[in-house]
């Protein structure tokens, strides 16, 4: 039986080493013991979410990527990726832009300009070719 954590485990492994952590200083933040780390390689039962995504978040490592690598979900699709990826860049750039404006008033404009981005969906979704099935 394969181990369904493995590749999360070995991941683990490398951003561990990469931030020079040892693992029972991995394991100390992350609040998990070391057997249930070191379980991670080799075990066949699904490791509980909440281990996962306190390793990920001491590790850097993005939550939904772990959870994927552990066997917890399924991969996401390539619009999903983008989707991410176009939300990051645009709270990058709002903080860029606009790096003295209080975080929540940013949330506040965030929240009304559905109607703007709507709009621009529209227009994106009139230029981009048809998707296959």
């Amino acid at each position: 039986m394969t181990a369904v954590a493995a590749a999360f485990y070995r991941r683990a492994e490398i951003e561990r080493a990469r931030l020079g952590m040892t693992k029972m200083a991995l394991c100390e933040k992350a609040t998990i013991g070391r057997v249930t780390y070191d379980r991670l390689a080799t075990q066949v039962n699904v490791p509980l979410a909440k281990t996962i995504t306190r390793l990920a978040d001491v590790l850097g490592i993005d939550k939904d990527e772990a959870l994927n690598l552990a066997g917890l979900i399924d991969a996401p699709t390539p619009a999903q990726i983008a989707e991410r990826r176009v939300r990051a860049a645009m709270v990058e750039a709002l903080r860029h832009r606009l790096p003295d404006v209080d975080p929540a008033i940013l949330a506040r404009v965030a929240l009304n300009m559905g109607d703007i981005l709507h709009g621009l969906a529209n227009e994106l979704f009139q230029q981009a070719p048809e998707e296959e099935p």
